[in-house]
């Protein structure tokens, strides 16, 4: 964490400048330690302004308080910067969350019957295909293996939970994998 401050029309004491960095320790929590302020306190007669540039590798935010006390006023605009980087933070996490059930949702792929639709893909002749994900008992699976032209069918058996392979034998009889 580097922390620069800058006084305009005021001299920065020991006191303020404490004060400061107290209360800026809360952001390496929030983004880590990799991340520089530069905090800039201005006095104009009544007027008392805090403005806080906070930079990291993954964003740049400000923050600008302004009321006749200059702690109100740093408190303020240390506020204003800590909603944001929570902000920031939720939607990175959301993110994350997003596309960590978009994978475990590709993975599961396996469990969603065909549908009508499907293309080719660029890998090399691999047939590619969309399914529904509709759990189904043993036998709603044994009517849907019997109508389509695939020799297995993979599906969530909606009694137990698990994922089930339902397969045509080469006697024409049906295997049941329960995994």
């Amino acid at each position: 964490m580097n922390v620069e401050i800058t006084g305009r029309h005021v001299v920065i004491t020991p006191a303020i400048r404490t004060y400061v960095l107290k209360r800026l320790r809360k952001f390496v929590k929030i983004l880590g330690e990799d991340i520089s302020f530069h905090v800039i306190i201005n006095v104009q007669k009544v007027r008392q302004t805090a403005e806080i540039l906070l930079k990291s590798k993954s964003l740049d935010l400000a923050g600008k308080g302004q009321t006749d006390d200059m702690y109100a006023s740093i408190i303020r605009a240390i506020d204003k910067l800590e909603r944001q980087a929570l902000k920031h933070k939720s939607k990175k996490i959301e993110g994350k969350r997003q596309r960590a059930k978009e994978t475990s949702v590709a993975v599961k792929s396996g469990t969603r019957r065909p549908s009508t639709r499907s293309r080719a893909s660029n890998t090399g002749g691999i047939q590619e295909e969309e399914a529904y994900r509709k759990p189904m008992t043993v036998e709603e699976a044994v009517i849907e293996l019997n109508q389509s032209d695939y020799p297995f069918i993979v599906f969530r058996n909606s009694e137990t939970g698990i994922v089930n392979v339902l397969y045509r034998r080469k006697d024409s009889s049906l295997g049941l994998i329960r995994t």
